[in-house]
């Protein structure tokens, strides 16, 4: 999972040089020179479509990097077998292979818990382990309750704890719950990507990025913890 914080670094580096870009093309325009690509002139239209592009870039870095993190826990999880394994990652375990919440009949869902099971029964390690991501879009709420299923220690600074709390500039929302809803205004068609980001300005989603970004940083560290110190295990070495 080291990896995991080296892309978060490069996908910030890449979001950054996005954002300065916009932010050049703002200066040109707001000085009211003529910028142009080829027969295009450029307007502010075209910031605008820019604004609502950053959006769904950083959404995008919150959800690559919670779905690799999803991947790597199962990766070191199924070098041991189930018997090992502690109470919260054998119910995570189910969450998705038992298919809890399945439609169906009695027998068939009797059916896939059977399955389940005599995985279970199994002596050797589980290869083809895969765990599920909570319900609703990414953002720090959704990150925070696969931990506490995982019961993962998740301490984060006062001042990042400050700094994610549900926020009036926000509607109400946690920067990150922010983020998820409107990146799903802009990817769902509620939102133009000309209308998606016009209330926020070149400052405001630097800001959200920052917030963001420390933020992976602190879930991200808080999942490699878990991971090397074997707390998916019932004893941990």
């Amino acid at each position: 999972m080291t990896t995991l914080l080296t892309t978060l670094s490069e996908r910030k580096d890449e979001f950054s040089s996005h954002l300065a870009l916009a932010k050049a093309m703002e200066e040109r325009l707001f000085e009211g020179d003529l910028v142009s690509i080829g027969e295009t002139a450029l307007t502010v239209r075209h910031l605008r479509t820019i604004k609502s592009g950053l959006i769904v870039h950083l959404y995008n870095i919150v959800e690559a990097l919670m779905s690799r993190t999803i991947e790597e826990v199962g990766v070191a999880v199924k070098s041991f077998t189930p018997n090992t394994w502690s109470t919260n990652t054998l119910k995570e375990w189910l969450r998705f292979n038992a298919s809890i919440g399945l439609d169906g009949n009695e027998e068939s869902r009797l059916a896939v818990v059977h399955k389940a099971a005599l995985k279970l029964l199994q002596i050797d390690p589980i290869n083809d382990l895969k765990f599920k991501k909570p319900s609703g879009t990414w953002s720090d709420k959704v990150i925070m309750k696969f931990s506490q299923r995982l019961n993962i220690r998740f301490d984060l600074t006062p001042e990042i704890a400050t700094k994610i709390q549900k926020n009036a500039k926000y509607g109400d929302k946690t920067p990150l719950e922010f983020l998820a809803d409107r990146r799903n205004a802009i990817a769902h068609g509620r939102r133009s990507f000309e209308d998606g980001a016009a209330d926020l300005s070149l400052t405001d989603i630097q800001e959200l990025a920052d917030v963001t970004i420390e933020y992976m940083e602190h879930a991200i560290s808080a999942f490699q913890t878990f991971v090397d110190e074997k707390r998916y295990l019932a004893v941990s070495p």
